[in-house]
This record gives structure tokens, C-alpha cells and sequence, in this order.
């Protein structure tokens, strides 16, 4: 826990599980509570677990691309808020081994975009908007872009 002039912070004060809380201010308990924990039950992936506490994010929209300049830019809509959100593409028929920077969006319907780097001319690629919180990812639907 990061001391402030000898305080903490809300945010540390947040992040001690139940068991520690307790035990901080001389109560007895069982058991601990901590809000980073899997959900075992949640649906892993191919559209989500419907977001929310407890859950992976909603998938994501994967957007149009735009070409510009001879860049290529990707467009997506997240979900949810507080998700960690970016591409993944490459060559159609080898996968996503690819992906484009982080971004972190704060409010349902943000729009976001990715810009891969090192694609060619004249190749098709494919690419999905990729949704990820503290209990799992998502993938958006997959689409095609060449240049």
C-alpha cells in the first residue's frame, strides 16, 4: 500500500481483500473477498458474458478501415466502459498475429482506433476489435482490409 502523509489512499484501501480489511480493524471472519477474481462462470468469449460485475466485457463493434496518406487506420466501438481495448489483424488465412497499441476507453459507444504497422500494398488482411477486462476478452466481428 502506498503511504500518503501517512495515509491511503481510497484506491489502496480498495484493492486490500475482505480478510485484510478485517483484520485492520480487529474483526474476526472467514473466508476473503477481492473484486479481481475469475468468473468461472462467465461465457469465455464469442460475444461476451454480457459485461457488467463479474463478466467479460460485451464484444466490441470492429468498424471500417480508412486509408490515408498510405496509412491505414481501424474504427471500433466498445461496449462497455473501463475495458482495455485494441486490434488484432494479419494476412487472411494466418490468423491475428498481429496487434495494434492499447487503448483504454471510459464510457460505452467510445469510438477507438488502431493503426497496424507493416502491412503491403496489395495484400488482404483481416482484423477484429478486441474488448478485455479483469475477467476475460472478447473479439469483435472479423472484416478485411487492403490497400
Amino acid at each position: 500500500m502506498v503511504e500518503k502523509d501517512k495515509r491511503a489512499s481510497r484506491r489502496d484501501v480498495l484493492k486490500l481483500s475482505g480478510t485484510a480489511l478485517a483484520a485492520a480493524s480487529g474483526i474476526s471472519m472467514m473466508g476473503s473477498a477481492s473484486a479481481d477474481v475469475p468468473c468461472y462462470g462467465c461465457d469465455p468469449g464469442g460475444g461476451g458474458g454480457g459485461g457488467g460485475t463479474g463478466s467479460p466485457p460485451s464484444a466490441p463493434r470492429t468498424g471500417l478501415y480508412l486509408v490515408e496518406n498510405g496509412e491505414v487506420e481501424l474504427h471500433g466501438w466498445a461496449s462497455e466502459a473501463d475495458a482495455d481495448v485494441w486490434f488484432e489483424w494479419g494476412e487472411v488465412g494466418d490468423g491475428f498475429p498481429n496487434d495494434t497499441e492499447l487503448r483504454v476507453v471510459d464510457y460505452s459507444g467510445e469510438q477507438f482506433t488502431g493503426n497496424p504497422v507493416g502491412e503491403v500494398s496489395g495484400v488482404t488482411y483481416e482484423y477484429r476489435a478486441v474488448a478485455f477486462n479483469a475477467y476475460g476478452r472478447t473479439e469483435g466481428a472479423t472484416r478485411t482490409f487492403s490497400f
